[in-house]
């Protein structure tokens, strides 16, 4: 158990950052002479031809709208592994992290309804500081605060996960601006077929997977962003076909074992170069103080420390939680305020809310400048906080 759980963590790790690297190569790339290029390569037509049909899409939107499903697949299958047989299969463990995604998720949005209100067009943007990456808060821990105790990381681990699961069902009921009903018709028969093969205990990946590429092209073809193709397929593979067998041998953390170095390593870095351009010829000093920016910002920073912690000292003094082992209420601050790095998933919901390009280069900066405060606030903060307990190696 322990393995694989500092496997994944070291895998995230990596993963962010390499983030990190890409964010800064798309930031100088978009402003050099080589930013035509740039946008040239986001724009790349990429199509898919069988017989009549025909699926055409520009790399930007293959990445943002089809790689990232298997992002969206990768956070399921842990989420459910957690869930039913890791460290968070008795929901007592699970309360502190569900309890804090919650007040991580309502108070942002309430910090940037009150920033933006009344103005419709920018309200649009009101999920984006939900969310939480993982990757990158992570990173962070292994590079700045070393020798952090287990129980912080798996609280991370945690609490991000469930965090973009709620993110998810957002981006489901909120972000469908339309509704094909053909395509839908096909994509509850997917579905059907999925739940036929998971009460079948079938162990063999390959249907779940040819099932699931139509269930994407359904749901893209639906109106319903195809990402969420990745959580439904998810939701379907089973831990265990075979409760005397080793749970290395299961389908999902088979599948997980396949995916999860090509997601960490290269979807979401790619998604990272390709949605982190801002050309800061196009940027004014408004811009830094525009609602959209501040709401974003104020959500992150404010909204998701405010949040975590108060929710978490409700639940305390209510016995509905405790905070994890080892942790002072100083250290689970510094943990609060980093939370508030929410770069890819913000990011992904961003450019779902703004189509104006004004609009998205506000949002990228209330991104970018909420989650880098709320880094460096964090780090502070741990490098105090971490004094006052012994470190677990």
């Amino acid at each position: 158990m322990k393995k694989r759980t500092d496997s994944f963590i070291n895998l995230e790790v990596l993963s962010g950052i390499l983030l990190f690297i890409s964010m800064i190569l798309a930031l100088c790339v978009s402003n050099t002479e080589l930013y035509d290029e740039y946008q040239a390569l986001a724009k790349l037509p990429i199509g898919l031809s069988i017989g009549k049909f025909t699926l055409s899409k520009s790399l930007l939107k293959w990445v943002n709208d089809g790689l990232m499903a298997l992002f969206f697949l990768i956070l399921t299958l842990e989420a459910k592994y957690h869930c039913l047989e890791g460290d968070y299969s008795s929901f007592k463990s699970l309360r502190l992290p569900l309890i804090c995604a919650i007040g991580g998720v309502i108070v942002p949005i309430s910090v940037y309804l009150l920033t933006t209100s009344p103005q419709e067009d920018f309200m649009k943007g009101w999920a984006v500081p939900i969310a939480t990456d993982t990757a990158f808060i992570l990173a962070i821990l292994a590079i700045f605060i070393p020798h952090t105790p287990t129980s912080v990381r798996l609280f991370v681990v945690a609490f991000s996960i469930i965090d973009d699961v709620i993110a998810v069902l957002i981006l489901a009921f909120f972000y469908t601006p339309f509704i094909q009903l053909i395509p839908l018709l096909v994509s509850i028969i997917c579905v059907l077929g999925l739940a036929v093969l998971n009460k079948s205990n079938l162990s063999k990946l390959w249907p779940y997977i040819t099932i699931g590429i139509i269930l994407w092209i359904g749901l893209t073809e639906t109106g319903i962003h195809g990402t969420l193709a990745g959580v439904i397929l998810g939701c379907f593979i089973p831990v265990r076909t075979d409760s005397k067998i080793d749970i290395s041998c299961s389908p999902l953390k088979r599948l997980e074992h396949y995916l999860h170095p090509f997601v960490a390593l290269t979807v979401l870095p790619l998604f990272a170069f390709l949605n982190s351009e801002i050309a800061f010829n196009e940027i004014s000093w408004n811009d830094f103080f525009a609602p959209i920016t501040k709401g974003i910002f104020l959500g992150l920073f404010i909204g998701k420390q405010l949040g975590v912690m108060a929710f978490a000292y409700i639940g305390t003094k209510f016995n509905l939680c405790k905070l994890p082992s080892n942790i002072s209420w100083k250290m689970f601050y510094g943990i609060s305020l980093l939370v508030g790095i929410g770069f890819t998933f913000s990011l992904f919901i961003g450019v779902l809310s703004f189509e104006d390009s004004t609009h998205i280069n506000q949002m990228k900066l209330g991104v970018m400048l909420g989650s880098f405060i709320s880094a460096i606030a964090g780090i502070a903060m741990l490098k105090y906080g971490r004094a006052k307990v012994l470190p677990l190696s």
